[in-house]
């Protein structure tokens, strides 16, 4: 039987067991398998007087498991990417933002000393290499740096929202769940019916089920 160990079947719609090896009557039987997440195999098999049969029995998976178990995958993946995708943009974000407010303060100092040196300098060239191109380029700098400090702020701000919104809206989603109608149809064949003792079978078949 396979899968091995999780197997009923109901023999003959009269006793649920779960025996791997039965001695029966000759002629037809009817035997109803079923293993949680399988699809039911409802099947007759024919015993031959004095004679041991081998039947091997493997159950499919039910189609409700296969798609519950593709919407579970979905969903992981789904939480995954909700999960990790804001977090890592937010921890990005940051990293650029500190890195912006480096920059930024960088600039600002080399604007400042640029600007001191002007005020301070007495040399007619150095103060027009000052105002010309050492002043102006600082200023680009600065304002550059300024800029991605501002962008660098934004985009943690939205990261920090979006991901404060999908948290709370992973909070209402469930996981797929599993409804095994496979097992409810199993359970309504079967009933209260129990597993029967050895006395009384009359034994003329040997069936290994494996």
């Amino acid at each position: 039987l396979e899968p091995a160990g999780t197997t009923s079947y109901l023999l003959d719609g009269k006793h649920r067991m779960t025996q791997r090896e039965l001695s029966l009557l000759e002629g037809p039987h009817r035997f109803v398998f079923w293993a949680p997440e399988r699809r039911m195999l409802d099947t007759t098999i024919v015993v031959i007087p004095d004679r041991v049969t081998d039947v091997r029995i493997a159950l499919r998976y039910a189609d409700a498991y296969i798609a519950y178990r593709d919407d579970l995958r979905r969903y992981e993946r789904s939480k995954g990417f909700i999960t990790h995708v804001p977090t890592g943009v937010a921890a990005g974000a940051m990293v650029w933002g500190a890195w912006s407010m480096v920059r930024w303060a960088k600039a600002d100092r080399a604007l400042g000393d640029a600007r001191q040196a002007y005020d301070d300098s007495a040399d007619p060239a150095a103060i027009t290499d000052l105002k010309r191109a050492t002043i102006p380029e600082a200023e680009r700098d600065f304002r550059s740096a300024r800029t991605q400090v501002i962008a660098a702020s934004g985009v943690l701000s939205l990261a920090a929202g979006a991901m404060w919104y999908v948290r709370a809206r992973a909070r209402d989603r469930r996981p797929p769940t599993y409804d095994d109608q496979e097992r409810i149809r199993f359970e309504g064949l079967t009933g209260w019916h129990t597993v029967p003792g050895s006395t009384g079978w009359l034994a003329t078949c040997s069936i290994p089920i494996r």
